[in-house]
């Protein structure tokens, strides 16, 4: 390997081809869907994203719910982007069962779309990606944290996030690439700042010798930080993803975010290129310019700015967690209301001690002078 050599990485959202997504490639193939974004495309030699959209064969009919995606609608994929490397391990990876966690390996395998995060097994899931491009090595690695659609499933499926297991993991990879990029799937929707607990973890990522650490899930936008010799995206928000009502109801930020252009060489990131850009009601992102793409960085330095202040960081995730109960109060009354206590008890209060709902539950424990340790998460 060339030891001055440097690539140009593009980090990425969340991409989901579902939905109004799935009609327009239908009827346009599947460069349609990156029209708006080109000028940020060219140049870049890799790009990086959270995949959401588990793959179905075309025969088979998708099911009512999830973000499932035919297989045929694919065609293509590779040619419209850089070259090509998601993560499968979010919450979305079982929305076609077993058989779509098989099929979209195979599938992004035939187009040439290195992937990692999901595998048969438990070690091939956590196994990392190495990709060769521009005389570097370049290795990926994929968690996420445990959730009410992955609980208890096992394998074939997504490697979870597990201490001591990642940072061994991490360490491990970085030993033997160039720059290491890690994707962690984790936090509570539509939520505009990180918890400090996921701060924490993050840059733990790069003291291990992560180059890079992403977040997804939020499905916005939450800031980036430089620590050490690593750059932290702790959410890159929706890139491809038709704007329902969900999202939409979640927050206006769903369909504005920016993509990162970063130059990455032997241990060594360079300050990210911001490139804003709005999604459409179609779903697809356009770049923004002028006022709009200068409300768009506004946004995320101010949400930055806040990642260096523990006391404003940990306000920010009070509010968070307070938000969250007035959420999961509204939905237990329902629940209690169609099922009585013993629905409640199966259906609600099992994700109370998940890895997706415990941070907030433990923030309130703490704000009422509880015991929290009794929830502390896997992870520490």
């Amino acid at each position: 390997m060339n030891p001055d050599a440097t690539i140009v990485l593009l980090a990425a959202g969340d991409l989901s081809f579902a939905g109004g997504v799935a009609d327009g490639i239908a009827e346009h193939g599947v460069a349609w869907a990156f029209e708006g974004i080109v000028p940020a495309l060219q140049g870049a030699d890799i790009a990086t994203a959270n995949f959401e959209s588990p793959v179905l064969p075309s025969a088979s009919e998708p099911p009512p719910k999830g973000l499932v995606v035919p297989e045929r609608l694919l065609a293509g994929l590779a040619d419209a982007l850089p070259s090509l490397a998601v993560t499968l391990a979010n919450n979305h990876a079982y929305d076609a069962g077993v058989e779509g966690v098989l099929r979209t390996r195979s599938r992004l395998d035939e187009m040439d779309v290195a992937h990692f995060g999901s595998g048969r097994t438990e070690a091939e899931a956590r196994a990392p990606r190495f990709v060769e491009v521009g005389g570097l090595r370049i290795g990926f690695l994929g968690r996420s944290e445990d959730c009410p659609q992955l609980h208890a499933r096992g394998f074939p499926g997504p490697a979870l996030m597990r201490m001591p297991d990642m940072l061994d993991d991490v360490r491990s990879a970085a030993d033997v690439c160039d720059a290491l990029v890690v994707h962690l799937h984790h936090g509570v929707e539509f939520v505009d700042w990180p918890g400090p607990h996921f701060v924490a973890l993050c840059r733990a990522m790069i003291e291990a010798g992560a180059t890079l650490v992403i977040g997804g899930h939020p499905h916005v936008p939450q800031g980036h930080e430089v620590w050490r010799h690593g750059h932290v995206f702790y959410c890159l928000g929706n890139l491809l993803f038709t704007p329902g009502r969900y999202m939409r109801e979640g927050s206006a930020w769903t369909v504005r975010s920016a993509l990162a252009r970063i130059r990455v060489g032997r241990r060594f990131a360079g300050p990210p290129e911001w490139f804003p850009y709005r999604i459409d009601d179609a779903g697809r992102p356009f770049l923004l310019n002028g006022a709009e793409a200068d409300a768009v960085r506004g946004h995320l330095a101010d949400i930055s700015t806040e990642l260096a202040d523990p006391d404003a960081l940990r306000q920010r995730f009070r509010e968070t967690a307070l938000r969250y109960l007035g959420i999961y109060l509204g939905w237990a009354q329902d629940v209690l209301k169609a099922g009585g206590p013993q629905a409640v008890a199966e259906k609600f209060l099992p994700r109370l001690g998940q890895d997706e709902s415990r941070q907030w539950v433990r923030e309130l424990f703490a704000a009422a002078d509880w015991p929290a340790q009794v929830l502390r998460p896997p992870w520490t």
